[in-house]
């Protein structure tokens, strides 16, 4: 019988080296990502300008709108966050930027 020459790939046996670049962040290090996913539930609560407390909740420390793959809403309920959130900046129920 012949014996199967080995190529130098080992399939499964390759050890840390190729599977850590596929886990995320730089160097193949875990955690410490750029984000958190903060999943919010907004199914029970009202989205109004007039409730500036539940507004803070979907705003970054630098006054942003956190994006939906930070709050974890749907499309909808994040273009409603969106729009009341700005109205409540309008009538200054809110800032515009935060230092």
């Amino acid at each position: 019988m012949e014996e199967k020459q080995n190529s130098g790939y080992q399939g499964s046996d390759r050890g840390s080296d190729g599977d850590d670049k596929r886990r995320g962040g730089p160097g193949g290090r875990q955690g410490g990502g750029r984000y958190r996913k903060r999943v919010l539930d907004t199914r029970n609560i009202t989205i109004d300008f007039k409730n500036p407390e539940t507004l803070e909740r979907f705003i970054s420390k630098t006054g942003k709108i956190l994006p939906r793959r930070m709050t974890g809403a749907t499309a909808r309920v994040q273009r409603k966050i969106a729009r009341e959130i700005k109205r409540a900046r309008m009538i200054n129920l809110l800032p515009f930027s935060k230092r």
